[in-house]
C-alpha cells in the first residue's frame, strides 16, 4: 500500500541540539512547561502538495457542513437531549429562539484524520476548544529550517491572528477566556503574542471576571476594563455552568452579542453523537458520512459486538475516557461500558477502523494529522504519532512539511512559538 506521507530522516546531533536550542529560545515565553519543550520527533513527516491540497478541501467541507448543522440544531432543541447535552445547557440553549443565537468569528476547528486500506477517515472535530497552536506553528516552523525542499503549511496561529484582525478590525481589544490549570492551553500566550503583530490588543481574563450587559461582555475585574470587540474561549463548554452564578455564564449559549471565537453553541457539533441525529437534519452532512465510521448509540450494541466499537464520552478530548478494544486496559475498559450502560445518552459507539502506520526511523507509527480550519479555510496541521493505534493525549507531536512548500517557507529567524 502506498503511505499518504513519509518519514522524514534524523536530524543529526548537532542540527538536534541547534533545533533544542531554538526551541528553547523562541518558545520559553510561550507557557510551555520544561518537560514539553522537547516532545516533538526528531524527524518531520513529509507530504506531496497534491496530498495536502486534498485534505485541506476536504477540511473546508466539513467545516461548510457542520456549521451548516450548528445552525439548523440551535432552531431545534428537541434533539439537544440526543446529543447527550447536559441539562443545564440545554435550558439556555433553549432561550436561542427568544433572545437570538451569540455571535460567532473567527471559528476555528481541527478536523483528526487517519490514513486506513479504505483511504481517509477522521475521528472527530475539536469544535469547542482547540489546541496544536505551538506544535503547528512555531516549532514546525523551526523544523523546516533543517529540511530541504520542504516548507510547513500556513502557520494557524497567524492565521488565526490575521482573521481576528478581519472580524474586529486594527486596535480592537481581544479577551481570551481561559483557565490557566491546565497545560493544554499553553498555546494562549503563543496566540496572544500574534495578535499583538497584527495591532490587537490581547487581554487574559478568567470566565468569572466578565460581566454581561445587554449582551454585550466587558470586564468585571479592576485591572483593566475593557469592552472586547471578540472573546477568544480556552475553557471547555460544559465547564461553564460549573462556575459561579456570578460568573453569567448563559450568554455564551443564548443572548451574547459580542463576537465569540467559538460561541457555546459549538457544544452541539462537538458532540460524538452528532451522527445520531443527521437523518433528523435537513443539512445533508455528504462528506461527513464518508469519512466518519459509523456511529451508534452504545445501548444499540450487543455485548459480545463491543470487540468492533470505541466508547467515547460524548463531550470527550484527547483520548481521555476511551474504551478501545485491545488497548484500553480490561478492567478500564469494562468500568467504561458499565458507565455506558446506565448512562448510554452519555456516550457514544464508533465502529473501530485500521489505521496504517507509515515506517519511521523509530519502527512503524500510527499518524492522527490534525487539520485546522479557521473562518472556514484550512490553516495548518497539528499533526501527532504513536506506536500503538490509540493516539491520545501521550502521544508524540511531530512537524508536517509539505514538498516545495504548502503554505508558506519557514522563516526560523522570526519564527515564534
Amino acid at each position: 500500500m502506498k503511505h499518504p506521507w513519509k518519514a522524514g530522516k534524523l536530524l543529526s546531533r548537532k542540527d538536534w541540539a541547534a533545533y533544542r536550542r531554538q526551541v528553547l529560545q523562541d518558545c520559553r515565553d510561550c507557557g510551555v512547561p520544561p518537560s514539553e519543550y522537547f516532545t516533538l520527533a526528531r524527524f518531520p513527516l513529509l507530504m506531496e502538495p497534491r496530498t495536502w491540497r486534498k485534505l485541506s478541501h476536504m477540511a473546508e467541507k466539513l467545516t461548510r457542513e457542520v456549521l451548516a448543522a450548528e445552525r439548523e440544531l440551535i432552531r431545534r432543541p428537541d434533539l439537544h437531549a440526543d446529543l447527550g447535552i447536559p441539562a443545564n445547557i440545554r435550558a439556555a440553549l433553549s432561550e436561542c429562539t427568544r433572545i437570538g443565537s451569540p455571535r460567532g468569528a473567527a471559528r476555528v476547528m481541527r478536523f483528526d484524520f487517519h490514513f486506513t486500506p479504505q483511504g481517509w477517515r477522521i475521528t472527530e472535530v475539536n469544535a469547542d476548544v482547540v489546541g496544536g497552536f505551538i506544535e503547528g506553528a512555531g516549532m514546525t516552523d523551526l523544523m523546516a529550517a533543517y529540511v530541504p525542499r520542504y516548507a510547513t503549511p500556513d502557520n494557524p496561529a497567524r492565521t488565526y491572528a490575521e482573521a481576528a484582525r478581519k472580524a474586529t478590525g486594527k486596535g480592537a481589544a481581544i479577551i481570551f477566556v481561559r483557565n490557566a490549570l491546565f497545560a493544554r492551553y499553553r498555546g494562549i500566550k503563543a496566540l496572544a503574542r500574534e495578535m499583538r503583530r497584527q495591532g490587537l490588543r490581547p487581554l487574559m481574563r478568567k470566565p468569572g471576571q466578565l460581566n454581561w450587559s445587554a449582551g454585550f461582555a466587558h470586564t468585571a475585574d479592576s485591572r483593566r476594563r475593557a469592552r472586547p470587540a471578540l472573546l477568544i474561549r480556552f475553557f471547555n463548554t460544559d465547564w461553564l455552568p460549573r462556575l459561579h452564578r456570578r460568573s453569567q455564564w448563559t450568554p455564551w449559549f443564548a443572548g451574547g452579542k459580542t463576537p465569540m471565537s467559538n460561541p457555546g453553541t459549538s457544544v452541539l457539533i462537538q458532540s460524538k453523537r452528532l451522527p445520531l441525529i443527521w437523518d433528523k437534519l435537513r443539512s445533508p452532512m455528504t462528506t461527513w458520512r464518508a469519512l466518519l465510521p459509523e456511529t451508534r448509540c452504545p445501548s444499540e450494541l450487543d455485548a459480545s459486538a463491543l470487540k468492533d466499537w470505541v466508547l467515547k464520552p460524548v463531550l470527550g478530548r484527547v483520548g481521555l475516557g476511551l474504551a478501545m478494544p485491545g488497548i484500553t486496559e480490561e478492567a478500564k475498559c469494562k468500568k467504561i461500558l458499565r458507565q455506558a450502560r446506565r448512562d448510554p445518552t452519555g456516550w457514544a459507539a464508533q465502529r473501530l477502523f485500521e489505521s496504517v502506520p507509515v515506517p519511521t526511523p523509530q519502527g512503524p507509527r500510527h499518524i492522527c494529522l490534525g487539520i485546522f480550519t479557521i473562518a472556514g479555510r484550512a490553516a495548518g496541521a497539528y499533526a501527532r504519532m504513536t506506536a500503538k493505534p490509540l493516539v491520545d493525549g501521550y502521544a508524540e507531536e511531530i512537524a508536517l512539511l509539505i514538498r516545495g512548500g504548502g503554505g508558506q517557507k519557514s522563516n526560523p529567524s522570526g519564527s515564534k512559538c
